[in-house]
């Protein structure tokens, strides 16, 4: 064998080896278009904002109640339009949390970002649209000592602890929604991880 059959040889196997990956995949993952995301997103937002609304509907004692949002490919279309400092809205999401406010629900957000980004974030959700009643990101010793998982739950029990009833949390990841202080959770969708 001669050192371009090799080569021939080799080139074939890991285009072999790439079209098996990409036939592993699941099919949606790897063909998600912005419009479908977008569709599968409002499925969940609606039932969301449903429960929202009889939540605060049924509010008379004037409790205080807030939701959670995760942000990147959550609040804001970061997959799809990237990271920046006028990453576009998720128009559900942005729509859903519209509508609590209106309520008298107060909107968080707590994201797996630095805090050395903040000002930028919150500039762009509120140019975006959003409210902002808080914004909760890592420090540099969180995001090397501290899971995101047990950071947002961390930052969710300190919420709680300041007296708000956090009615809904909404995220596309299991980190983002695990480990309680939330009466209910919504995930939206990531695809088996292609949106994390």
């Amino acid at each position: 064998m001669n050192r371009l059959t090799a080569r021939g040889g080799a080139v074939a196997a890991v285009a072999g080896l790439a079209l098996a990956f990409a036939a592993a995949l699941p099919a949606q993952a790897a063909s998600v278009t912005e419009s479908q995301w977008l569709t599968d997103v409002a499925a969940v937002t609606g039932p969301a904002q449903t429960y929202i609304d009889s939540r605060a509907a049924a509010n008379t004692s004037g409790a205080q109640q807030a939701i959670v949002l995760d942000i990147d490919n959550t609040s804001l279309e970061t997959y799809f339009e990237g990271v920046g400092t006028s990453t576009p809205a998720t128009p559900p999401v942005l729509a859903l949390a519209k509508d609590a406010h209106a309520k008298g629900i107060s909107v968080f957000f707590i994201s797996a970002r630095s805090n050395l980004f903040n000002t930028i974030t919150k500039s762009n959700l509120t140019s975006v649209g959003y409210t902002v009643d808080g914004l909760y990101a890592r420090t540099v010793a969180q995001m090397v000592t501290e899971s995101v998982a047990d950071f947002k739950t961390s930052q969710r029990k300190a919420i709680e602890a300041n007296g708000y009833d956090i009615i809904a949390n909404i995220g596309n990841n299991t980190t983002d929604l695990s480990g309680g202080y939330a009466d209910t959770t919504y995930k939206l969708p990531d695809y088996d991880g292609l949106l994390d």
